[in-house]
């Protein structure tokens, strides 16, 4: 049964695929069918090739001379882009004498990673998506469609033509841009390919391809957190997206747990994590259910109030979680409070036995009345944890009050 990588368009984000692309290499999953768009193209295109080590190279080696000529980094912020003024004056006369960036660096790269003998060679099928130019209609180009094989780089460039940013591609007599015009995501040529699964790689953490996602033969891997902007080679932002894609990876395939923070269990801590996350549980429902929350429900409780449970599984984005999950992302909650750095990697036995260290020396909050214990916990917190945390103000819910004092609770009586 063939399955397929599919690789979505997103820039320079499009570094996170690599992360992913490597521990999928080291789950052991191998694909018959690659399929790409726009930077996405780039990456499927050295998947077919078999080159992880060229697509690692080139990633991290890209800098924004390897884009554009007198390129810019276009990160979040407009400081960024004034404290390159000595490239931002070249970058305006170039982008707007020829219609868009110089992106001559970007093709010579491009020529230089692309190995046509590999590719056609390879026992893996592609194809990509592009758009014509200017009626926008879509085209999709697989290894049959091509002759010209030496340039089958230009086709890939054409699928990454971010215009107006980049210049309009063109290839014989047509103008070509990027093909996330259309489709950013092309699951679908995979399937016309003759895939019966699929596994993407997604380059945006809000949801894409709603027709896909809840299709039980495609698998999703999306970044945890915000990659950015799709015009920032930065080093740093690159190393980034290398690191968080592989992290996601491995917790798709449930290597790794958490959310945005990333937990590697050993065996040894299975029985801790659900010895204590039951105990959570146990107390967050005695708790919960003896909290008068008539300020915000003032006639029925039910169907009018989400719950703490509720707020939990719609941040992991499960209908039915297990108690292990909850209590993680409980613990995560925990984390940001305490403004816990989330590039760490987490084993859960230290860290249990790291919080409960903290919280031993906080007088057990069931022993008080709810305002007291709600009181000690934001206090708790406040000497924790900065002036600007933007994770405290839920603390003004009293249920993720709850929340936080039945975790606290719940590691005071654990043994760890």
């Amino acid at each position: 049964m063939k399955k397929a990588i599919v690789f979505a368009g997103g820039g320079s984000k499009g570094a996170y695929q690599v992360g992913a692309w490597k521990a999928l290499n080291e789950l052991g999953e191998t694909f018959q069918i690659a399929t790409g768009t726009s930077i996405g193209s780039i990456n499927a295109g050295l998947y077919v090739q078999h080159d992880f080590d060229a697509a690692y190279e080139m990633w991290t080696h890209l800098k924004v001379e390897s884009i554009m000529k007198n390129g810019i980094n276009f990160d979040k912020s407009f400081e960024s882009i004034f404290s390159q003024r000595e490239n931002l004056v070249p970058f305006i006369k170039k982008y707007i004498s020829a219609k868009g960036a110089d992106v001559r660096p970007f093709h010579n790269a491009l020529k230089q990673y692309f190995d046509a003998d590999r590719f056609f060679s390879s026992d893996i099928d592609y194809a990509l998506v592009t758009c014509r130019y200017p009626s926008f209609d879509p085209v999709v180009i697989t290894k049959k469609d091509v002759q010209d094989r030496e340039n089958m780089w230009q086709w890939m460039a054409a699928s990454g033509a971010c215009f107006p940013v980049f210049p309009v591609m063109r290839i014989g007599e047509e103008e070509y841009v990027d093909g996330g015009y259309y489709d950013n995501i092309p699951v679908a040529p995979a399937f016309r390919l003759g895939a019966k699964s699929a596994v993407v790689i997604d380059l945006k953490q809000e949801n894409n391809h709603e027709g896909y996602l809840h299709h039980p033969r495609v698998t999703y891997i999306k970044p945890s957190r915000d990659l950015g902007t799709f015009l920032n080679f930065e080093k740093e932002a690159i190393r980034f997206s290398i690191s968080l894609g592989y992290n996601d990876t491995m917790k798709v395939y449930g290597k790794y747990l958490g959310r945005v923070y990333t937990f590697i269990p050993k065996p040894e801590d299975e029985e801790l994590l659900s010895r204590v996350a039951g105990l959570f549980l146990d107390l967050l429902t005695e708790m919960e259910a003896r909290f008068d929350f008539s300020y915000a429900v003032k006639i029925q409780r039910i169907n009018k109030f989400d719950g703490c449970t509720t707020l939990l599984a719609d941040a992991i984005k499960k209908e039915r979680p297990t108690e292990t999950q909850l209590f993680l992302e409980a613990t995560e909650f925990f984390l940001r409070l305490l403004e816990y750095d989330p590039d760490v990697i987490l084993r859960p036995g230290d860290l249990l036995y790291s919080l409960k260290a903290q919280v031993d020396g906080m007088y057990p909050l069931l022993e008080y009345d709810y305002d007291t214990a709600f009181a000690n916990v934001k206090k708790f917190v406040a000497a924790h944890s900065g002036k600007k945390n933007e994770d405290a103000k839920k603390l003004d819910d009293n249920r993720y009050l709850l929340i936080a004092a039945a975790l606290i609770r719940a590691l005071q009586r654990a043994e760890i």
